[in-house]
């Protein structure tokens, strides 16, 4: 109940910044254009048309993390240079409630993005789409956000916005380069990979020969919030506050 309580109170720091309108807004224009595209390209492939788009949103996806979380770091700087995160006795709850309303809000606009494109394609009547494939793919991409998530939680308050923004777009660069090659063995461990693969994985029915090395990157994702949250239980924050 007490981090229910933390993510509430997380979720009400933002009622007067453009958090809210960015977790609706963002997805509403991309479901609109996905629609668009979808419903234009009638001579190509529904399968191929799916593929593009859940390509295009593992490549936007971890840009647009590294500025929401980003910002919402900054937020917490400018307002305390990060004392109401780091004088409380339960430092690691209180990020883990930031990190599950940030991840949370994520999840909905992904949910909410992907939901108006199924109604707004299924409102035409001329397209067919391959539901379980779809809906395994949308779950992948929650999944695989997780570490970006985190990762992006410590660049953010580790370093900074700036940082943060940065690594968010050289992850979208990689994101691209995955898109067109095929990753084995230890390259399939890239974080920044992940949703690419499940994609590819899920498109190209490997998802079940693969469990394994997915069932590993569960683990190696959840054991990447339990490290942040141990380091930030002992952070003393940035040398230029100190």
């Amino acid at each position: 109940m007490r981090t229910i309580a933390l993510i509430r109170a997380d979720f009400m720091k933002q009622r007067h910044t453009p958090y809210f309108c960015i977790h609706s807004v963002i997805p509403v224009t991309g479901a609109i254009l996905f629609v668009f595209y979808f419903l234009y390209y009638q001579n190509v492939d529904e399968l191929k048309k799916i593929c593009f788009l859940l390509e295009l949103t593992a490549m936007v996806f971890p840009l647009l993390i590294s500025i929401i979380v980003g910002l919402n770091i900054m937020q917490e700087e400018r307002a305390s240079h990060f004392q109401n995160l780091m004088m409380v006795p339960e430092r690691k709850k209180i990020l883990l409630a930031k990190f599950a309303a940030l991840y949370l809000s994520g999840l909905s606009s992904l949910v909410l993005l992907f939901t108006l494109f199924v109604i707004g394609v299924g409102m035409s009547q001329t397209e067919m789409i391959p539901w379980r494939l779809l809906m395994q793919s949308v779950l992948g991409l929650a999944m695989n956000s997780f570490v970006i998530y985190a990762l992006h939680l410590f660049f953010s308050l580790k370093f900074g916005l700036g940082l943060s923004v940065f690594l968010g777009v050289f992850e979208c660069l990689q994101c691209i380069l995955y898109s067109n090659i095929e990753l084995h063995g230890l390259w399939r461990y890239i974080p920044f990979s992940w949703s690419v693969n499940w994609v590819h994985d899920v498109l190209n029915g490997r998802l079940v020969s693969n469990t394994v090395q997915w069932i590993l990157i569960a683990v190696l994702s959840v054991g990447f919030l339990w490290v942040i949250l141990y380091w930030f239980s002992r952070w003393e924050g940035r040398k230029n506050y100190e």
